[in-house]
């Protein structure tokens, strides 16, 4: 049983128990996807205070409605699903238009092998592709963050964004052109100076 099945169960059960009242059972998966959840907004969102608000507004959506789950997709597609609704819905309230946002990068532990040049190139490379995608359009961004950041199956991101599953195919294409063209630009750039 490889570790994303094991993972999936894990979170089926957790959510199961999140139904019945556990809360200690909601707490594990708060911390498990409370980060996850916020990075995700962020490609969404340009405002980090409405993200954080919009965490908040999906937990509780999760809490109020674990017992509706029906267990056709993962967990995380579940979560990621309402979260896009309630930034979706709060960017209509507020009139604001959907923005580009920088993807905020995930704090990276050494490796416990690496030298010091290695994780100084580790770091360049880190900083220069959360440049290069902060420079791709909202959508590029959400479907790059789905692909690669959160390991969506591209069945399960065609019902979370409501688009056929060749058009996600499409989209991750597109996607990727432009953000090699973006890390080759910003490596000329940064070659320059």
């Amino acid at each position: 049983m490889d570790a994303t099945h094991v993972k999936d169960r894990s979170d089926h059960d957790l959510l199961a128990a999140v139904a019945h009242g556990d809360r200690s059972a909601f707490e594990r998966l708060y911390h498990s996807y409370e980060k996850r959840v916020f990075q995700y907004v962020r490609t969404l969102v340009a405002d980090g205070s409405l993200a954080e608000e919009i965490v908040g507004d999906t937990m509780l959506a999760v809490w109020r409605g674990a017992g509706a789950f029906a267990y056709t997709s993962r967990v995380s597609t579940w979560m990621f699903g309402i979260a896009r609704h309630k930034a979706l819905d709060a960017l209509r309230r507020s009139g604001r238009r959907q923005r580009e946002v920088e993807l905020d990068g995930a704090a990276e532990l050494p490796h416990p092998h690496e030298r010091p040049d290695e994780a100084v190139l580790r770091n360049q490379l880190a900083t220069l592709t959360q440049r290069a995608m902060a420079a791709l359009t909202r959508e590029h961004q959400e479907i790059l963050r789905l692909v690669f950041y959160e390991e969506q199956p591209y069945e399960e991101i065609s019902a979370l964004l409501g688009i056929p599953t060749n058009t996600v195919k499409t989209r991750v294409f597109y996607a990727k052109q432009r953000l090699k063209e973006q890390l080759a630009h910003l490596g000329q750039t940064e070659s320059i100076r």
